[in-house]
């Protein structure tokens, strides 16, 4: 299993935090060809591929539609593009519409949530996203915004529309939620 100390490259260590984070699980490792690993991963009945590029400055459309391939060969849900270099304008459009998410470079490589200031976030499902906007009296786009592409939401998987809880200790009150819409 890839866990943040058997990592030893930096896209190895944003891999590792990934799957901690995102609850999956490593079904497989298989080290391709040019410096490719590919991670089978699972999270409840969801399957996925995982691609870390290593030592490339440049991640263009071909890496992508290699994994498309690759994603409609084996039937999986997604597949997640993980690598130290800059993403083609290319690759960065196609990537969306063919299911495969682009984790930045500009991810950390450490675990941030061990850090005392970053509280515990997690991502609502349905059904509490909407007792909590019945409870506040208020729509889910009415909470304080946060990025889709900060590096939390990232390493969490959260998505433009979703909620996500932040829960943080409080000398007063002990235990503080609070909401963040992601955008």
């Amino acid at each position: 299993m890839a866990t943040l100390e058997k990592a030893k490259t930096l896209e190895e260590k944003r891999a590792a935090l990934i799957i901690k984070y995102r609850n999956m699980t490593v079904d497989s490792v298989e080290k391709g060809e040019d410096n490719v690993i590919i991670y089978r991963l699972s999270k409840g009945d969801e399957k996925y591929l995982m691609q870390i590029l290593l030592d490339l400055k440049t991640i263009g459309i071909a890496y992508i539609r290699e994994l498309r391939d690759k994603i409609e060969a084996e039937g999986v849900d997604g597949g997640i593009i993980v690598g130290d270099g800059k993403y083609t304008y290319s690759a960065r459009s196609n990537a969306p519409e063919m299911s495969i998410e682009l984790i930045p470079k500009s991810l950390p490589t450490f675990d941030i949530f061990e850090h005392a200031l970053v509280p515990l976030h997690e991502i609502l499902s349905k059904e509490e996203r909407d007792s909590i906007a019945e409870k506040y009296h208020a729509e889910p786009y009415q909470f304080p915004w946060v990025k889709a592409s900060d590096p939390i939401s990232i390493i969490i998987g959260a998505n433009p529309g979703d909620v996500v809880r932040v829960i943080q200790k409080s000398e007063t009150a002990g235990r503080y939620e609070g909401y963040r819409y992601v955008v």
